[in-house]
């Protein structure tokens, strides 16, 4: 497997924690069933509510004082349930943009970090193969795992690393992987 020089992707494809926990979204979300659910119990009260306030005024007798608080006590629990469908629909809605919003948040992110790794990697002047040794490196794959990507051997992926490391002033990953965080929040703080 070869990796170009250019910037890691950020599709959803190269991440495998996007779409699996807090930033799922879609037609199956807890929250949109929940919302179903409060539409029909909303129609389903409505509906019995209005069928009984026709009933009890088409009856012939007047209406029994039970009979009225049971109207009173339903028609109560139907604008309380439709209250609650429309502030669940409201809070469906909200958490919808704010999802879109971090996840553009995100992006942005992981377009900067991009920015800074290509960056720094073209300043310590990294050969084509040490460039996709360091980016995957900085990825966070083991060296056994660069060497089966690049068909290579396990020396040769460690050479690389010492180039790099030597390139970037540092002598170990954790320091490499450590100078980029703290280039990327010196950068963030900036901006």
């Amino acid at each position: 497997m070869v990796v170009s020089q250019g910037s890691p992707s950020t599709s959803k494809d190269s991440d495998p924690r996007v779409g699996s926990g807090e930033l799922r979204s879609g037609w199956f979300d807890e929250r949109l069933i929940l919302f179903v659910f409060q539409l029909m119990c909303s129609i389903i009260l409505v509906v019995d509510v209005g069928g009984e306030i026709h009933e009890t005024l088409l009856d012939s007798g007047p209406p029994k004082p039970f009979m009225l608080f049971h109207l009173w006590i339903e028609g109560f629990a139907t604008l309380l349930m439709g209250t609650s469908f429309v502030l669940s629909y409201r809070l469906l809605r909200n958490h919808r943009r704010e999802l879109a919003l971090a996840k553009t948040r995100i992006n942005a992110l992981r377009g900067d970090f991009s920015e800074l790794v290509d960056a720094r990697f073209r300043d310590w002047k990294l050969s084509p193969a040490e460039f996709e040794v360091a980016l995957l490196t900085v990825k966070g794959l083991l060296i056994a795992e660069i060497a089966r990507l690049r068909d290579s051997r396990e020396s040769t992926i460690k050479s690389h690393l010492s180039a790099i490391f030597r390139k970037a002033g540092v002598t170990s990953r954790t320091e490499l992987l450590a100078k980029f965080v703290d280039d990327f929040l010196t950068r963030s703080a900036e901006h």
